[in-house]
């Protein structure tokens, strides 16, 4: 029973990636460029590498917590069985890291990497649907699903930011606001149905317009607090926060530019690489910001 539930896992990643447009040759290639750039950042950036890749990790392990798919295998499989099958997945997604870990010599990242396996293959949580409330409006959508399916690493977010301002070490704290950031751009992985679009009356330049600035909005909702209070504390670098403050109004945008660059598909691929891009040479994306918008105001006019 096992053997045929993993064997139908590795069928529906297999297809799930032959939908981005590439073989599936190409898979393992992938893999092991992304290993090799966790391992560049972990090279250059020991400390904070060592935190983003062990956030990823936690992100990665929670989504696979929630309720229905677990309770499918509950009522599939035997309590040991089912045990037995959420640790191999935990497991699996936390080796490539765990690798990279013990070729650094990073013990105790590894052993934190798997407790976090461990601890979560046995939680279950209820709150990726209605149940929990969140601060936004109902339309558009994207923080409220991505709000729900990521707050535990923004609570972690948080409270490394917490530390940050009580060791007073900027770097932390700038740190975390990237990475709620960031978590928000990949709110936008999801496309929302083609129904939605045609019920609008809107031209396409006032929806992604609208889209831009919900977004935005949304999303300093989040990081605000934090750069009002970097300014404040530490005073002698607030042109670092406005740095900060200037990337999410260019990125925020961005994203959503390739959500509908792809509608009604999700991101894939090329969406991915143009996103990449961006993260290796951020001023990149002064270029790539009105080609990808004259892209994505062309696509929605099938649809608005």
């Amino acid at each position: 029973m096992i053997n045929s539930y993993l064997k139908l896992q590795y069928k529906l990643l297999t297809r799930h990636f032959k939908a981005t447009g590439l073989p599936i040759m190409v898979a393992p290639l992938l893999l092991l460029g992304a290993c090799y750039l966790a391992y560049y950042l972990l090279l250059q950036y020991p400390v904070f590498g060592s935190y983003a890749l062990l956030l990823s990790n936690f992100q990665l392990l929670f989504l696979l917590t929630e309720k229905n798919r677990n309770d499918f295998l509950k009522n599939t499989f035997s309590k040991k069985d089912f045990y037995t099958i959420r640790l191999l997945e935990n497991g699996i997604v936390i080796l490539p890291t765990l690798a990279i870990f013990i070729c650094r010599g990073l013990w105790l990242n590894g052993v934190a990497l798997i407790a976090l396996a461990v601890i979560f293959a046995s939680l279950v949580f209820k709150t990726f649907g209605k149940s929990l409330p969140t601060p936004f409006a109902k339309k558009p959508f994207e923080f409220i699903i991505g709000f729900r399916r990521s707050y535990p690493l923004l609570l972690v977010l948080y409270m490394l930011a917490a530390i940050g301002f009580y060791v007073t070490n900027p770097n932390l704290v700038l740190f975390c606001v990237a990475g709620i950031t960031l978590s928000c751009v990949f709110y936008y992985q999801l496309p929302e149905p083609i129904f939605y679009l045609w019920n609008s009356r809107e031209t396409p330049t006032r929806f992604l317009l609208g889209k831009f600035r919900r977004g935005i909005l949304q999303c300093l909702l989040f990081v605000f607090p934090l750069l009002l209070m970097y300014a404040v504390i530490f005073s002698s670098e607030w042109f670092n926060a406005l740095i900060v403050l200037g990337g999410i109004f260019l990125l925020l945008p961005f994203a959503i530019t390739l959500k509908y660059v792809a509608y009604p598909r999700e991101i894939n691929f090329p969406e991915g690489f143009a996103l990449a891009l961006c993260f290796s040479f951020y001023p990149l994306i002064l270029a790539l910001l009105p080609f990808y918008y004259l892209k994505a105001l062309k696509n929605l006019k099938n649809y608005l």
